[in-house]
């Protein structure tokens, strides 16, 4: 085991199928979380670092590639937020390591809001001129749990909004709600 980040660094994984709220997510939590966050989105070392037309090697190979900025990050002191499809084949173990060596909290939630309200998102992208609904329908994994990790499930009911504070109360870096007593 080799120790990664500090007490204080914080680590959160958003993983889902596409068009599912992981990138907003993840851009609205960074703007909540302060000065000294590194996001990683899966698609941009897949899709602009990466090139190779084996779409499971580049997989393969993205999946070390985002781990090891993940762990550099964490130990020069950054909170990290991971955003991507994150397959189980290729991170499950990864991630396991990752979360077991990281020294302060680790929260992941997966994303899973059902094809039809993918399909729906989907249409509305930019990306969507680039793919339509066919390939969603190809790529599509649905609820698939990590084995090792009792991850947060989310659904396609909750706003962004109300994830980003939830997402911080579990990071206890925002309190709950106060409710107001009688005597208030």
């Amino acid at each position: 085991m080799t120790s990664v980040g500090s007490e204080s660094t914080h680590l959160v994984i958003l993983r889902g199928d596409s068009a599912s709220g992981k990138t907003t997510t993840a851009l609205a939590l960074r703007a909540k979380l302060g000065p000294k966050v590194a996001l990683i989105h899966q698609d941009y070392f897949r899709r602009e670092i990466l090139s190779n037309d084996d779409r499971p090697q580049r997989s393969r190979d993205a999946s070390i590639l985002i781990v090891s900025a993940a762990r550099d990050a964490l130990n020069l002191g950054y909170d990290v937020i991971l955003d991507g499809i994150f397959n189980l084949r290729d991170y499950s173990a990864l991630f396991e390591r990752l979360h077991n060596d990281h020294r302060g909290q680790t929260r992941i939630y997966q994303f899973d809001i059902g094809l039809d309200e993918t399909i729906r998102r989907h249409a509305g992208r930019p990306l969507s001129k680039e793919f339509g609904a066919d390939k969603i329908r190809d790529w599509y994994d649905g609820w698939q749990p990590l084995p090792w990790h009792d991850e947060t499930r989310i659904g396609s009911d909750i706003s962004t909004e109300d994830l980003v504070s939830s997402i911080l109360q579990d990071l206890c870096l925002e309190q709950p709600p106060r409710l107001a007593t009688k005597s208030e």
